[in-house]
């Protein structure tokens, strides 16, 4: 009788606590496409893209930037899921839930490009979606590295901080880059 008390017990338990309390719901966005559009000072526009259309983590193609030594850029960030019919737009997304998402950007080597992020979540903390990119004075070659941290709360409380080592990656992506 002990042990079909204990089963009943377990039984209960596990029918009790529902599938929302044991899968978050803000889960990690598939990014199969990242464009990146930077836009001249003259007006001109130029995109590049990176491609996993599969959405299985293995790169399809990626578009090598070009840009011209001592520019200033505005860049615009575009985030899609080919994998759906229609392809969604995750960055709408990712501008709705500003306060959760963080981009993060690097140059190798450093200085190749300097970042200032643009767009700020309500919090006045950077998201990235829109940033200023100011190219080096003279050329060189490298490559330009583009994050995405997702960043829910813990526990209910916001942890997102302007931090890079805090949260999940939705996406992790590198572009060569040269500056003539």
């Amino acid at each position: 009788m002990k042990h079909v008390f204990i089963l009943l017990s377990i039984l209960f338990i596990s029918v009790g606590c529902s599938d929302e309390h044991l899968h978050p719901h803000d889960d990690n966005e598939l990014i199969t496409t990242v464009k990146l559009s930077f836009k001249s000072s003259t007006g001109a526009i130029k995109s590049y893209f990176w491609r996993d259309k599969q959405g299985d983590g293995v790169m399809d193609s990626v578009d090598p930037i070009v840009l011209d030594k001592n520019a200033t850029y505005e860049l615009t960030i575009s985030l899609l899921d080919e994998t759906k019919n229609p392809v969604f737009d995750i960055s709408k997304e990712i501008e709705e839930e500003a306060d959760v998402h963080l981009f993060v950007f690097k140059s190798t080597p450093a200085g190749l490009v300097n970042v200032t992020i643009k767009d700020l979540d309500k919090k006045g903390l950077p998201v990235g979606l829109l940033s200023q990119i100011k190219s080096q004075t003279t050329p060189g070659n490298g490559n330009f590295n583009v994050i995405l941290k997702h960043q829910p709360p813990v526990n209910g409380k916001a942890v997102k901080n302007g931090s890079e080592s805090i949260g999940s990656t939705d996406v992790d992506v590198s572009f060569p880059l040269s500056v003539q």
